[in-house]
């Protein structure tokens, strides 16, 4: 009975997920996804981040630093609690402002990019994803984010918290170049299946990703008017944000080819740089791509 009661109360059993793990983080799994899902996710999870940036070019090896803990849940966020035992367990001596975040993905129904049915933490500690047949440029989206954060030079990631340290503009430029890559990312991946190949996909991106966001009644629009009506009020991305990005990376690829775009991708992702001008040189820096791009140099937000 003793060993019964020590069972019931352990923390998997008392938990809201299943644990697994993907090469040492830790991966927590809504115990309602269905067993065939969330097979697929946990073996397929590795393949489907860090491989697939390997495979197209756009990350040499893994980085150092990525996220500490994945969070998989099925339709809504309302499963994650910063009071679940085996979180609580997994991520003991995590700052408490950790905590906090989860208390506010749990309740927030739109959470999730306009995008992918997936969030990444800012400073790039944590990946949340809804489980569905979309899942892996879901997973793939937020992870790009949160590798390209977790790496950012300290000079760049400085600017990001609300202290003395602060920098607007630096913080919109990281955010505008972040979104660039982590929807070309994405963007390539779900191409990769529909044409076959990687290389079908890279010579097609620009043309068969543009009207997703420049079109009227795409998924994009779709979901921010479905936002506007409920909450009265933009995401914090907007869809003209989202058609900016595709749009400097379809330029970037259109004028400079595959291996400039890749190069900058990679630096960014791994944070080989020093400014936000490095992975840029080619261009002349950050600011003369983006007047080159759209005519001046102010970074879209």
């Amino acid at each position: 009975m003793l060993f019964g009661v020590i069972i019931l109360t352990s923390a998997p059993v008392q938990s809201r997920f299943i644990e697994k793990s993907q090469s040492g983080t830790p991966v927590f799994i809504d115990k309602y996804v269905p067993r065939v899902l969330r097979q697929e996710f946990t073996s397929d999870l590795g393949e489907a981040t860090a491989g697939f940036l390997i495979d197209a070019g756009l990350l040499a090896v893994e980085p150092a630093r990525g996220p500490v803990a994945y969070f998989a849940a099925d339709r809504h966020y309302g499963v994650i609690s910063a009071d679940d035992p085996l979180v609580r367990k997994r991520l003991r001596g995590r700052p408490s402002s950790d905590f906090v975040l989860f208390r506010s993905i749990g309740a927030n129904f739109y959470a999730n990019e306009l995008v992918t049915r997936s969030v990444a933490a800012q400073d790039g500690s944590y990946v949340f994803v809804n489980l569905d047949q979309h899942w892996r440029a879901s997973v793939l989206h937020a992870y790009t984010h949160a590798i390209a954060a977790a790496n950012a030079p300290a000079a760049i990631s400085a600017s990001f918290r609300l202290d003395q340290g602060y920098d607007p503009e630096r913080r919109f430029a990281f955010r505008f170049v972040d979104e660039t890559f982590a929807l070309f990312a994405s963007d390539l991946l779900e191409l990769t299946a529909t044409t076959g190949s990687l290389d079908a996909a890279w010579a097609s991106f620009p043309a068969a990703t543009r009207s997703r966001y420049a079109g009227q009644g795409s998924d994009v629009q779709e979901r921010q008017a479905e936002i506007l009506m409920a909450t009265y009020d933009l995401p914090q991305k907007s869809a003209e944000f989202y058609l900016a990005c595709n749009s400097f990376a379809s330029w970037l690829l259109e004028r400079y080819g595959r291996e400039a775009l890749a190069s900058a991708a990679a630096a960014i992702l791994a944070g080989d740089y020093v400014t936000l001008d490095d992975p840029f040189a080619e261009q002349g820096g950050l600011g003369a791509a983006v007047k080159a791009w759209k005519g001046d140099s102010s970074i879209p937000r």
